[in-house]
């Protein structure tokens, strides 16, 4: 009796420990599975691992971007995408340098008017890891490449399709927006720029490289990440950058430009044709002012701040003094074109005019939408715009037709 009430009371104290260390792991346990369940498979494409994580991500990432509509679907169907577009990159050899990332970021980022590095702060604060928004991009960026490379020069667009988009009210392409990095070297006086700036330039062969040597030479804020600028309107730049740009092709960079107390070089990595809205090419109201008293053009500029003053300011003078058209911008003489590009309405500039004398050019308005025919240029860039988007579409089907995915 006594050896049974012994070995019930062994039982029962070794059942207390069992009970113990069950209690006791469950501490480490159950994190561990779920930790485990988190990364485990959510699809499988093509034998590539999208994990319940990054679709967790996703969703956070597009909830955080406001998107309507079923999030969880979307995101999944995104990460789908993302992988079958890795794998047509992949096989047609397309590749996305950390440089290109980085812009393109940069450029989704500054959708929202904000830098890369406030970004990634709201999206942390929606619980988004920096690396979601990274892989986003890189998709983006891989495809991209991959469209490139498998299109390129299939697109045909001929003289007599263009006439015809035109002759049925085809919308201007818009304005053309480059993808740009910078190096911009300030004049300290102790350094001959120019021969720094041909190093720089002997060093290119790249957009990396390029960024390298920004991260090296600049010392402007953009140095950190490579000198990348983001996407910009040509016509947002200063007249003598969008000049040098306008010689480029992407992969190349402009030669030294001079600045106010510093030496800059450009490099273009990409472009594209923004889309227009409205029939015409832009037409531009803008006032010339020659006054025949000799008054400085700077102190004007700085004092008149529309076309209604330039008119009261000419008053007594010869009527050539002051001279004002109406004309899409693409007409304007050569010599004032560049720095209208950089005008605002009721803005001005000190230019050369018409007859060789100093002027004072100013914007009365701008006008987005007109009669004026768009040019040939905007209108091809459209159409081949469009066409490009559907074949991206039909071959994005194509993989996911020919795509063995798993849902788990």
């Amino acid at each position: 009796m006594m050896r049974k009430a012994a070995d019930v009371m062994r039982l029962s104290v070794a059942g207390l420990v069992l009970v113990g260390l069950g209690l006791a792991c469950g501490g480490w346990v159950r994190p561990a599975l779920a930790q485990a369940d988190l990364f485990a498979p959510a699809v499988t494409v093509n034998g590539t691992v999208v994990t319940r994580f990054e679709v967790k991500q996703r969703i956070a990432f597009l909830n955080a971007l406001h998107q309507t509509g079923d999030v969880a679907q979307l995101a999944t169907d995104g990460l789908i995408a993302d992988r079958l577009q890795q794998d047509a990159a992949a096989t047609l050899g397309a590749t996305a340098s950390d440089a290109d990332v980085t812009a393109g970021m940069a450029e989704f980022a500054a959708r929202a008017n904000l830098s890369t590095e406030d970004f990634l702060k709201a999206l942390a604060q929606a619980d988004v890891q920096p690396e979601t928004f990274r892989d986003f991009v890189k998709a983006g960026v891989l495809w991209r490449a991959a469209l490139r490379a498998k299109f390129a020069g299939r697109i045909r667009v001929t003289d007599a399709e263009v006439d015809r988009a035109i002759a049925g009210g085809a919308a201007s392409g818009g304005t053309l927006r480059v993808l740009l990095s910078e190096i911009v070297l300030p004049d300290d006086g102790k350094n001959d720029l120019v021969t720094i700036a041909q190093r720089i330039k002997d060093h290119v062969k790249s957009a990396d490289d390029f960024a390298g040597q920004a991260k090296l030479f600049s010392k402007v804020n953009t140095a950190a990440a490579g000198g990348v600028l983001g996407w910009t309107d040509v016509s947002a730049l200063p007249p003598d950058v969008a000049s040098a740009i306008a010689a480029l092709k992407p992969g190349e960079m402009t030669p030294p430009i001079r600045q106010q107390g510093a030496l800059a070089l450009y490099f273009l990595r990409d472009e594209s044709q923004g889309q227009g809205t409205a029939k015409g090419a832009p037409v531009v109201d803008y006032a010339l002012f020659q006054p025949s008293r000799g008054e400085d053009l700077t102190k004007l500029k700085a004092r008149l701040t529309s076309c209604d003053q330039l008119d009261v300011a000419a008053r007594g003078m010869p009527t050539a003094a002051l001279q004002r058209q109406t004309a899409a911008e693409s007409a304007a003489p050569a010599g004032l074109r560049a720095a209208m590009a950089g005008l605002d309405a009721g803005e001005s500039a000190v230019v050369t005019g018409t007859n060789g004398a100093a002027a004072l050019l100013m914007i009365c308005a701008r006008t987005p939408g007109s009669t004026v025919t768009p040019s040939h240029d905007d209108v091809r860039s459209s159409i081949v715009n469009r066409r490009l988007t559907l074949l991206a579409e039909a071959y994005l089907e194509e993989l996911r037709s020919q795509a063995i995915i798993l849902r788990q």
